[in-house]
């Protein structure tokens, strides 16, 4: 199978791309860097220029995959929240010229979306949601809505499969590392102890992507894993993996966090009980069901 990916030089993008060349699969890149990223990745994957011409080699693409855009945690100055919001409209468009300039028949297209779309200005998070709940009315929320909306181009390809990944946290080392710091020392955190952290193991990410295509699925996902933690039992798990001996975790209230962070306190202040129900429903099994688990092998 010819698969093309945009994002495929990020963290998630690279574990993709590994996963499905072993499988087998011929991977295409697109970058704007080629000299920079030509030693990522093995003689199965082939960098492509965003700008390049080349049916002959291209036209044999059936699954597009779509991870790219301007990342959220920074500061969001007026420009940088523009950034955010055009990377993945632009992208989308971007992605659309490259198939019809390369005669590319996509069958499947799949878009990394995120679980903000669910969030909330006020906050108040006493209520689950799935892939059928309605959409939030934060700043990410519109962002997600119309990063969605926008793979709407490619129903201009008969019979194509649209999935958006709605993805949650991605535990990594580094930001575990992070969150535990002010743990060791009971500073209080952002968060709060009652909401529920979405979190989600890469390797289950990389699962269900090739579940999806193997499967022909489409639609939207809510890519969290099913074992629902709150934000307290989160940090006690990164408390627990980090041997702390102090066994309490300490919040900040949700008026200071919104005060000190403004519109960026959605982040982490987000906290309905996500689940993935379509995802299970499909027949995805999660690699990693555990917290601890999780947290114990991370990459």
């Amino acid at each position: 199978m010819n698969i093309l990916v945009a994002g495929g030089t990020g963290f998630i993008g690279k574990k993709i791309v590994e996963t499905l060349t072993s499988q087998d699969n011929k991977v295409f890149v697109l970058t704007r860097n080629k000299n920079q990223n030509k030693n990522l990745f093995g003689k199965n994957v082939e960098l492509i220029d965003w700008n390049i011409t080349d049916p002959i080699l291209l036209s044999k693409i059936s699954i597009l995959i779509k991870l790219n855009g301007e990342k959220v945690d920074q500061f969001w100055t007026k420009n940088i929240k523009r950034k955010i919001l055009s990377s993945r409209i632009d992208t989308t468009n971007h992605l659309y010229e490259f198939c019809n300039r390369n005669q590319i028949v996509p069958e499947q297209l799949i878009n990394a979306s995120a679980v903000g779309i669910y969030a909330n200005n006020d906050a108040k998070y006493d209520y689950s949601v799935n892939e059928f709940s309605e959409n939030g009315n934060t700043f990410l929320s519109e962002v997600c809505t119309q990063n969605e909306n926008g793979c709407g181009i490619f129903n201009s390809y008969k019979n194509i499969k649209i999935i958006q990944l709605r993805i949650g946290v991605v535990l990594q080392k580094k930001i575990i590392s992070m969150l535990s710091l002010p743990l060791f020392f009971s500073i209080p955190v952002p968060g709060n102890k009652n909401h529920y952290f979405p979190w989600v193991h890469v390797d289950d990410i990389v699962g269900f992507i090739s579940f999806s295509i193997k499967n022909n699925l489409e639609g939207p996902f809510n890519i969290v894993s099913p074992q629902f933690a709150t934000h307290k039992e989160f940090f006690r798990a990164i408390i627990s993996l980090k041997k702390g001996l102090l066994k309490w975790v300490l919040f900040l209230p949700n008026n200071i966090v919104k005060f000190l962070l403004g519109g960026m306190s959605e982040m982490l202040l987000y906290g309905p009980k996500t689940e993935p129900e379509r995802v299970l429903k499909n027949g995805y099994t999660f690699k990693f069901k555990s917290l601890k688990d999780a947290l114990s092998n991370l990459p």
